[in-house]
């Protein structure tokens, strides 16, 4: 639409619309940068470049109404469509060209203004085929950086699964265990309360035979009353027939005396009391190497040489009877106790009908005949041929057959505990326990064609 104006719209310098037009001397109208850089460029007297006529001084006045009329033009020029049509809006040519330095479309006329004439210019479809390359392998490096996203992410999501399936795999595991724990709590509770249920029965009967033993002698006492008292309201010469003969007896047995009442047998060392259940995975953070005191060992006792195994020997060995030395019960210590903290330990009692395993006192007693009992300082499980029991007073049958007997000593908790350790399951406890500062070690004792072997 700007090519449709007349000559007069046009600034005769640049030859394309106006900008700022100003009018000179003589009348003609430049775009000021135009005649600016004109006159700048001859120095005085300034002519017109339309007219040739001079004038002494810059004389430049604004043409408003041309002016109004070029932003018109400038107006219908910037709405038409952009495409193989589109105009300069400066000179309304078509846009055929692109300038590399601006990186922006001119016109024909555009070429040829002072702002581009160095510039380098290339055809539109040229500038367009070389700027769609650019954007091409641009495409090609982003489209190689959103696979390579997509190959992290579906690392990341294999990780995650991975993570997840481990998470879950220990989620079930620790399920598996709990269950295993608490239907193995469960039946050990039952298993106590039917010791329990045994035990309260054996108290009362105990009592029945002991009220009924004290009755049956109080009957004879009253019985003895009567005689006395009847024979004491007889005549004298009654009285006094075969006196020698009562007072004889009444001298030699004496009074009937009552059975002193006994204690209360109440129940063994506790057996699993509620809050002080061991577990095997408790003990096994306190596993200690122990090893055997031949020093201590029975003369029929033959100690391996790594002090680890003993066994029944055939004969008596020939060895110095020290203080430390068993002389009667075939037993043997280890060499190193403890007096503070936890321990354990196991030892197979396979082989062999008759043994016993547990701890005792250093101060144990070695001469003579020695009971495996907690009164004599000696906590311990034990076989004699088809019954296993807890050496408690009384003893406490078992209702499993150990393999391998676990065994555990919290020195400061004071508990000794007892697992089968091929089952990882708790057999006994022995609660509460008062060491009195003493040294405990671990005790085994064996019979006739036993073996026993202790690891670590």
């Amino acid at each position: 639409m700007a090519a449709a104006l007349p000559a007069e719209a046009s600034c005769p310098e640049c030859r394309g619309l106006f900008q700022d037009p100003v009018s000179i001397h003589c009348g003609h109208s430049f775009c000021r940068g135009c005649i600016t850089r004109r006159w700048g460029a001859n120095g005085r007297p300034f002519p017109c470049p339309r007219c040739h006529q001079t004038a002494p001084e810059k004389t430049l006045r604004p043409n408003r109404e041309l002016a109004k009329v070029i932003e018109v033009a400038k107006r219908l020029s910037l709405r038409a469509a952009p495409g193989r049509g589109a105009r300069c809006p400066r000179h309304g040519e078509v846009l055929k060209l692109f300038c590399e330095d601006d990186r922006t479309l001119i016109c024909l006329a555009c070429r040829g203004a002072p702002e581009h004439r160095a510039h380098a210019v290339v055809p539109i479809e040229e500038a367009a085929e070389e700027n769609k390359e650019k954007f091409e392998a641009h495409v090609r490096i982003l489209k190689d950086q959103r696979e390579k996203l997509l190959g992290l992410k579906e690392a990341e999501e294999g990780k995650s699964r991975k993570c997840l399936d481990r998470v879950e795999s220990e989620r079930q595991k620790l399920a598996s265990q709990f269950g295993a724990l608490r239907r193995l709590l469960d039946a050990r509770e039952r298993l106590l309360l039917e010791r329990l249920g045994q035990l309260g029965r054996e108290v009362a009967r105990r009592e029945e035979e002991k009220v009924n033993g004290i009755l049956g002698d109080v009957a004879a006492i009253d019985g003895r009353i009567r005689e006395l008292e009847e024979r004491c309201r007889q005549p004298p010469c009654e009285f006094l027939r075969d006196i020698g003969a009562i007072l004889s007896r009444i001298e030699e047995d004496g009074a009937p005396k009552p059975t002193e009442p006994s204690e209360p047998q109440g129940p063994p060392t506790a057996i699993f009391p509620a809050t002080h259940v061991v577990l095997k995975e408790e003990a096994l953070g306190f596993r200690a190497s122990v090893t055997l005191d031949p020093d201590t060992a029975h003369p029929r006792l033959v100690l391996s040489a790594d002090f680890k195994e003993v066994k029944f020997g055939d004969t008596r060995r020939p060895v110095p009877d020290t203080p430390q030395r068993f002389d009667s019960s075939r037993c043997v210590l280890a060499r190193h106790g403890l007096t503070a903290g936890r321990r354990y330990w196991e030892v197979d009692v396979g082989h062999g009908d008759a043994w016993a395993v547990g701890v005792a006192k250093a101060s144990v007693a070695r001469k003579g005949r020695l009971r495996v009992k907690p009164d004599a300082g000696i906590w311990a499980l034990g076989r004699c041929g088809p019954r296993y029991q807890a050496m408690a007073s009384p003893a406490v049958p078992l209702s499993v057959a150990p393999r391998k007997v676990g065994v555990f000593v919290d020195y400061d908790g004071g508990r000794v505990a007892f697992f089968d350790a091929a089952q990882e399951t708790p057999i006994f406890v022995f609660f509460p326990l008062n060491f009195e500062g003493e040294e405990i070690l671990p005790l085994l004792c064996l019979g006739r064609g036993g073996r026993l072997v202790v690891s670590p």
